[in-house]
């Protein structure tokens, strides 16, 4: 299906120019795709991205737009381009291509536990309902009613069934329709299709992760689960969850957290102190990254040798010390997004070392929230270039980029 014509505001902002400027390449006949109806223009995105990615011809625009190269390696390579982390257009296309085509953590174990557990959510603009069935199973569906598309389930809770909150049409754990009423006088109703449309779900660990289009292989991260159950992730309770809003955009976090390590001698000196920085390795994956660092002598109980694992495309796992965090960064806006933390401890953990702890995790993560929103601020600039990466530390970033690359050009 085709795409739908855009805006002459929305080439401009993909393009990353002015609306003006786009106005004027469009009178010129300068601006590829731009079509007259009535008397307002609309533009063709297949035929400008195609013309931008050099597959059709173009001349006299006096306009060169940056365009990531993906195939250049790390220590040749350029950063994307600022429309990356500034289009509206880009935002919604990421999370059609990036977020609902790949596996997406929408929960956490102990939040499911007894049968007719529910929790509903949405993700990438689409919303999923999560249930642990009669027979303690995990299941998920789109939140979609296949009536009218009401969602049939809000928040969390426990269910025998759920019930369509318009018209009353009911659905068995399993997603089978129970009852469809005042259907008297319907022909060719076949009640076994139309059942709520299933889900891909699967659990890592304590975490359960969805994908939404239905067509994304299993995750295989066979050296992270080796080295996470060999550091007893599966013994530690969630403790809490905070979440925090940036304004920055979805990637930017991401970009800060790959960078190896560069950052954390300027921007985390307390958080320094107790790592042998020396000792910073990434190890890079087909669709995740691990990043490890030791300990220095002395330094704090809840720091320990430390794994920072990364899962394409926004999921983050630290586990160091008796504990862990997890980290999931959700888009909320072209230039906005939330990240939400949980906690994890050991059992029998000192209350008050777990809130020691987390005031020390905050302290990082309000020095990262500060540095990511500058970034997002600098990137508005006139000035702005993609800049260079930085060959020995910045692998998994430039990884990251590679990957989105792949997923939207």
């Amino acid at each position: 299906m085709a795409e739908p014509l855009w805006t002459v505001q929305q080439a401009a902002d993909w393009l990353n120019i002015s609306e003006r400027t786009a106005y004027q390449m469009a009178r010129d006949d300068a601006l590829a795709g731009a079509i007259k109806i009535g008397g307002s223009w609309r533009v063709d995105p297949q035929r400008l991205q195609d013309w931008v990615s050099g597959r059709v011809a173009a001349s006299g625009t006096g306009l060169t737009r940056q365009v990531y190269d993906a195939t250049a390696p790390v220590e040749t390579a350029r950063t994307p381009p600022s429309s990356w982390y500034r289009s509206a257009v880009r935002d919604q296309q990421e999370r059609r291509a990036v977020l609902a085509a790949n596996w997406q953590v929408v929960a956490h174990g102990d939040e499911l536990i007894e049968p007719g557990s529910y929790l509903a959510g949405c993700t990438a603009s689409e919303p999923w309902l999560l249930v642990r069935d009669e027979e303690g199973g995990l299941r998920a569906f789109s939140n979609v009613c296949r009536h009218n598309g009401t969602p049939v389930a809000e928040g969390r809770g426990k269910a025998e069934q759920f019930v369509c909150p318009y018209h009353g049409w009911r659905y068995h754990l399993d997603g089978r329709l129970s009852k469809a009423p005042r259907l008297g006088g319907i022909k060719d109703f076949n009640r076994e299709e139309f059942g709520l449309r299933p889900l891909q779900v699967q659990q890592f660990g304590p975490l359960i992760l969805l994908n939404i289009s239905g067509d994304c292989s299993p995750l295989d991260l066979s050296v992270l689960t080796t080295q996470l159950d060999a550091s007893g992730w599966d013994k530690l309770k969630r403790v809490e969850r905070r979440s925090y809003h940036l304004k920055c955009n979805w990637k930017v976090f991401i970009d800060n957290y790959l960078d190896g390590g560069y950052h954390v001698p300027s921007l985390h000196q307390d958080l320094a102190a107790d790592l042998d920085l020396q000792s910073y390795r990434t190890e890079l994956f087909e669709r995740y990254s691990i990043q490890t660092v030791g300990a220095t002598t002395g330094s704090s109980a809840r720091i320990g040798d430390a794994i920072y694992a990364w899962v394409y495309p926004n999921l983050m796992i630290n586990r160091y010390g008796p504990m862990m965090d997890v980290n999931v960064v959700v888009p909320t806006g072209a230039e906005t997004c939330r990240v939400d933390f949980d906690w994890y401890f050991e059992p029998g953990s000192d209350a008050s070392f777990i809130a020691e702890s987390i005031v020390a995790s905050e302290q990082v993560q309000d020095e990262d929230i500060a540095v990511c929103n500058a970034l997002q601020e600098g990137m508005r600039s006139m000035h702005f270039r993609p800049g260079p990466y930085a060959p020995r530390v910045e692998q998994g970033k430039h990884h990251f980029h590679g990957l989105i690359a792949s997923d939207l050009p």
